[in-house]
């Protein structure tokens, strides 16, 4: 169907040079469709449609499924560009469409009639491929079961003495035949604006998402009191999300007001998946033949919104905004185990009963009292109450036995409130100086800290608008601390008294920015960036102890003629933390020699560089890109002087994880006439990795023993090559 839309299409387009008058006025480039070649537009000027229609072909060693991650770039016919503009005194229409029949097609279209209705529309669509070389045992049945229909394989492997069960599980996967693991994300969105009277508009937006397909999930089949094995399995999936917003404006000189509501539907189709163990066939209490797991719920949310703005005298301005809402979920809640040698106790109740009421307010005022004077203050008050009635169970061990202590959940509720105090002065032309302070409180239920406090003191400095340089400096210094610890939820969970989680823990924060742009004539921009920023938990026994960041980079473009403009950039990231551990059982709980400490260490390089001749050569645009980014993290451990950890082993350390991948574009455009061009692209992209977790030298695609059984999803690298050839029409 794709193939015969796209020949007919491109059939029609071709013809259209011979019927359609040529236009008047220059060719002009435009931005390239996503996923495409860079490929310029064909006409300056007033431009009422345009197509691309062309044909394309890639080589790639290596791994297409990383080259094709979120794109379809296939080879055979496409159609590109398709754009068509119409305006008339009264209305104007808007449509355009991109890489047509193709996994990551997209369409979008906007119509308005002027001072009384405006309309848009898009179709998005944004594969997904994880990888063309999946195994499993298990084939989807349908309805979120996953079944090995092979029952002498599975009694085999259950009958087999454990030496012997690696290889016989990695024979059975290798004679399989590899698959594409595939999912794609769809959505549609509308918009509509409605002008009912001068004063009065109707506003409506309507979001739809659909995700179908496989995802990679892992999941234990507690066989065994260490809940092995692990298994990669291709999880179905079936869900779609649906957003609306209707709104009514009043609007006056001096104010808006606002009224409406939002909600969001969440219905998952497959809301759990069974799977078969394979090794075993039969339910034993130490372990199942099956897994059960539910999936993310379906789920709803509905607020009520009022919001506006009011003008005062002395050139000040109010804002508020309120909104009240609930979440709801009642799913029904799956058994503790599906074992049939044990008994699985009684659920507490037999749906979800979720609810949470949330409300959210926003308060503002800006004025600018003097010319040279501007002041800001803005509050927000953030409630998201948890009324979900608690549940109770016996406690499960895996699959393999019911415990007799009582487990309850932890509803988990979040109250914050932010204030943000800002002012600006400015004694010359385009230089001002900026004061600004802010302050965050945070409470928060069934967390080592109640409370949290912040205080954030933040100064700058700005000169924009001269026409040599533009200037901003910010500086930032903040320190958060906690109130009501409690230590019994450290306990509850096993972790150390001197154990403290990132998000909660005190902090003190200090962030400075600095950005410089310089234009010292008409043809040249140079640039420049400073980032830093360091965040210190010095009251952090265990956990993240200290994170630096920094970034700075520099760039220029030049433009020595109105047909050539070239450019490059350069940025280097850099992110470091140190972070403290304890490795015992609860005999050594308390034995400070078992401790250690890891330090990361993670930078990013990237270098841009393009050339752009705009009829530098006789009726001819020659486009030219380079891109490179390289990254590497180093993860070094380190042990106390008297450590008990290691006693005949040196420590090992991990490899560094690198990835780079390099990018180079050639596009060749040569007109025949001023509405139509002839274009040939190239396209380089090369990815290396080299990363411990998923290497495929190191780590067996398949299984690594009955402990882990992988779905053959591994980090590889690839080199393509992409060329395309194509024929552009404007009319």
């Amino acid at each position: 169907m794709r193939a015969r839309t796209v020949c007919l299409v491109a059939a029609f387009a071709l013809l259209l040079p011979r019927f359609a008058p040529a236009q008047s006025g220059n060719p002009a480039p435009t931005s390239p469709p996503a996923g495409e070649a860079d490929v310029p537009a064909a006409a300056s000027g007033p431009s009422l449609g345009r197509v691309d229609v062309g044909i394309r072909g890639a080589s790639v060693s290596g791994d297409p499924a990383r080259y094709n991650r979120f794109r379809d770039i296939r080879d055979g016919a496409f159609l590109e560009g398709l754009k068509f503009e119409k305006e008339t005194d009264g209305w104007a229409f808007f449509g355009q469409a991109s890489n047509l029949g193709y996994r990551d097609q997209r369409f979008s279209g906007a119509f308005d009639s002027f001072g009384r209705l405006k309309a848009g529309f898009l179709w998005d669509q944004v594969p997904l491929f994880i990888t063309g070389a999946a195994r499993s045992l298990q084939q989807y049945q349908g309805s979120g079961v996953l079944a090995i229909g092979n029952d002498p394989l599975r009694q085999g492997l259950q009958n087999a003495a454990a030496a012997d069960k690696p290889r016989l599980l990695s024979n059975a996967l290798a004679a399989l035949d590899g698959f594409d693991l595939r999912s794609r994300r769809q959505m549609a969105t509308f918009d509509l604006s409605y002008t009912a009277a001068r004063e009065v508009d109707l506003k409506f937006n309507l979001r739809n998402t659909q995700r179908k397909g496989s995802h990679l999930q892992s999941f234990l089949f507690g066989n065994s009191p260490g809940g092995s094995p692990s298994q990669e399995l291709a999880i179905p999936m079936d869900n779609r999300t649906t957003d609306i917003e209707a709104m009514i404006e009043y609007a006056r000189p001096r104010g808006l007001l606002t009224a409406g509501m939002n909600a969001s539907w969440f219905d998952n189709r497959i809301p759990t998946v069974q799977w078969d163990n394979p090794l075993r066939i039969t339910d034993i209490s130490a372990g199942p033949s099956k897994g059960l797991a539910p999936m993310w719920p379906s789920n709803r949310r509905v607020s009520f919104v009022v919001s506006g703005t009011y003008k005062l005298p002395a050139r000040t301005r109010l804002l508020g905004n309120v909104s009240i809402g609930r979440a709801t979920q009642d799913e029904e809640l799956v058994p503790s185990t599906i074992n049939t040698a044990l008994v699985a106790p009684p659920l507490f109740r037999a749906t979800a009963d979720t609810r949470a009421d949330i409300v959210t307010m926003v308060y503002g005022v800006n004025s600018r009292p003097l010319d040279n004077l501007w002041l800001n203050a803005r509050y927000r008050y953030y409630d998201y109450a948890n009324k979900t009635p608690h549940f109770e169970a016996r406690q499960l061990v895996g699959d393999w036995s019911i415990g007799s202590d009582t487990w309850a959940t932890e509803p988990l509720s979040v109250r914050n409130h932010m204030l943000d105090l800002d002012a600006s002065f400015t004694p010359i032309d385009y230089f001002a100086f900026g004061v600004g302070y802010g302050r965050r409180d945070d409470h928060r239920t069934f967390r080592i800290f109640e409370d949290t406090a912040e205080d954030t003191f933040r100064v700058s400095v700005d000169s924009t608008g001269n026409a040599y340089y533009t200037l901003r400096v910010k500086y930032e210094l903040s320190n958060r601390d906690g109130s009501g610890f409690d230590p019994e939820l450290l306990e509850e969970v096993g972790e150390h008294l001197e154990m403290r989680h990132f998000d909660v823990a005190d902090r003190d924060r200090t962030r400075v920015t600095a950005m410089l742009t310089v234009t010292p004539v008409g043809w040249l921009s140079v640039n420049g960036s400073v980032a830093t920023g360091h965040d210190d938990y010095a009251d952090t026994g265990f956990g993240l102890r200290d994170n630096k960041n920094r970034a700075y980079g520099a760039g220029f473009d030049v433009s020595p003629r109105d047909t050539i403009t070239l450019g490059a950039s350069y940025q280097r990231e850099t992110y470091r933390s140190d972070q403290y551990s304890r490795t015992a059982t609860a005999a050594q709980f308390a034995d400070d020699t078992r401790d250690w400490r890891l330090d990361s260490d993670d930078r990013v390089d990237t270098v841009t560089a393009y050339v752009d001749l705009l009829k530098t050569f006789r009726k001819t645009d020659v486009r030219l890109s380079y891109d490179i980014s390289d990254g590497k993290v180093t993860y070094l451990y380190s042990l106390k002087p008297n450590q008990t950890i290691f006693t005949t082993t040196p420590l090992q350390q991990l490899a560094p994880v690198t990835n780079r991948i390099n990018t180079a574009r050639a596009d060749v455009q040569y007109f025949l006439r001023r509405n139509v061009a002839l274009g040939a692209g190239y396209w380089f992209e090369d990815y290396n990795v080299n990363d411990f977790s998923l290497n495929p030298a190191l780590i067996n695609p398949l299984n690594t023993g009955v402990s882990t059984i992988y779905s053959g999803y591994l980090y590889r690298p690839y080199t393509a090559h992409t060329a395309s050839l194509r024929v552009t029409y404007l009319w």
